[in-house]
């Protein structure tokens, strides 16, 4: 149980403060109890809050899958599959450094473009990531490590 303590050190008990006031009606307009019932006049409990989440999923049976994707679309080392999308299989570290083995070579390296403002004769220490206005994150080389 984790402890919550107020601004002046005193100890508060969330979830017994939860159990006591739940009858209580909630602020606002919707017509619910602390726990998410909808009340009637005079307090009386009309539906559960456990009833109107099940008649929720039932009616949007997709509402309960979550799928997450960029908003930018795939990366560009990242494939567009079907296997993607499914759930991860479970391996052993062997079985997987087994696979790791046999997978395809890996992809030559991206060639450094011409705008970048390289000093001549050296190579980077490293890539730093730097936001753009636009929100993008670029990777940029450093040379030094005040650049860092």
């Amino acid at each position: 149980m984790a402890q919550h303590r107020s601004n002046r050190g005193k100890i508060i008990d969330f979830q017994t403060l939860m159990a006591q006031q739940g009858d209580e009606p909630a602020v606002g307009n919707m017509s619910i109890n602390a726990r998410g019932d909808v009340i009637g006049k005079g307090g009386k409990v009309i539906q559960k809050a456990e009833d109107r989440a099940r008649q929720h999923y039932n009616a949007n049976p997709k509402a309960d899958t979550v799928e997450k994707s960029s908003l930018k679309g795939p990366m560009p080392d990242e494939a567009e599959s079907v296997e993607s999308k499914m759930a991860p299989t479970v391996k052993t570290a062997k079985a997987q450094a087994t696979e790791e083995k046999k997978a395809a070579p890996k992809p030559p390296p991206i060639e450094e473009p011409d705008e970048f403002d390289a000093p001549e004769g050296m190579e980077p220490l490293g890539y730093k990531e730097v936001e753009m206005p636009n929100g993008d994150i670029e990777m940029v080389p450093y040379y030094s490590e005040e650049d860092k």
